[in-house]
């Protein structure tokens, strides 16, 4: 049975999958009540960080940037300051920090999010290699050229306490804690994840992939991947087929559920 913080963050999702943000943002707000009365940071963590995107794709921008930072507290209590989840949450207060023109504090933070990307993952790994591509893409903002190899003026991450118990992860998808990279209940593309509620909402099929789709892109088949989300019934696609060669009509965030009405009709 899922907790109250759970179902008042699923209602939360749909009022936002219907475009109603003002519901949205009161049951995110009543989500993080019920989440800080139980003893997980990551908990209300995670409800934190789906406000800051509400805020987020209301171009509402510095409300974001205090929630996510807000976040980003909590997680670096109950995780130390190298863990490779911070990251994720850096790179998005890093775009809130670009938009409103914060250009030295949104480099700082893009700078701490690649110095743990690469201690934790090495240079390779997809999520070292997107904060590089938002690191260049604020340097070019600014008419500067980013040089990896500056990295090693920057100094390091500092160590965590050998001694420090870390809370486990919570899954963004199915809610449960777990342990590693990836959640074991909802696998690496989440299937399953959650169970329908009644009659009044089902299961979608297509969901981002691991980056972002901007406004304009061309939805391809490397753009998505099949998942099952809670979302609206009257806006829900049946089909990735039914997405593929439309253009998005706005920003897509990862892990957001791809709907109709996301996409320009040809």
């Amino acid at each position: 049975m899922p907790e109250t913080w759970e179902l008042l963050k699923i209602c939360a999702e749909n009022s936002a999958a219907n475009q109603h943000y003002e519901d949205a943002q009161n049951f995110m707000w009543q989500a993080i009540d019920e989440a800080a009365k139980g003893k997980s940071l990551l908990v209300v963590a995670l409800c934190l960080d789906y406000l800051g995107d509400l805020y987020y794709q209301q171009k509402q921008f510095s409300h974001a940037e205090s929630i996510y930072n807000d976040c980003l507290d909590k997680q670096i209590t109950a995780l130390g300051l190298d863990h490779p989840e911070l990251s994720f949450i850096l790179n998005k207060l890093a775009q809130c920090q670009c938009v409103q023109n914060k250009l030295k504090e949104s480099e700082d933070s893009l700078k701490q999010a690649l110095l743990i990307n690469l201690i934790a993952h090495g240079i390779n790994h997809p999520q070292t290699r997107w904060t590089i591509k938002n690191m260049e893409e604020l340097y070019q903002h600014q008419n500067k050229v980013f040089d990896i190899q500056s990295i090693s003026s920057w100094g390091n991450v500092p160590a965590p306490e050998p001694s420090k118990a870390k809370e486990a992860l919570i899954c963004k998808t199915c809610h449960r804690p777990y342990q590693g990279a990836q959640c074991s209940t909802c696998t690496q593309l989440r299937m399953a994840a959650i169970p329908s509620f009644d009659n009044e909402l089902e299961r979608l099929a297509v969901v981002c992939a691991t980056r972002d789709i901007r406004a304009g892109s061309i939805i391809i088949l490397s753009s998505v991947h099949m998942d099952f989300r809670m979302v609206s019934k009257t806006d829900c696609l049946k089909n990735v087929n039914h997405a593929l060669g439309k253009a998005a009509k706005r920003l897509l965030r990862e892990g957001q559920a791809l709907k109709a009405s996301d996409l320009e009709e040809p």
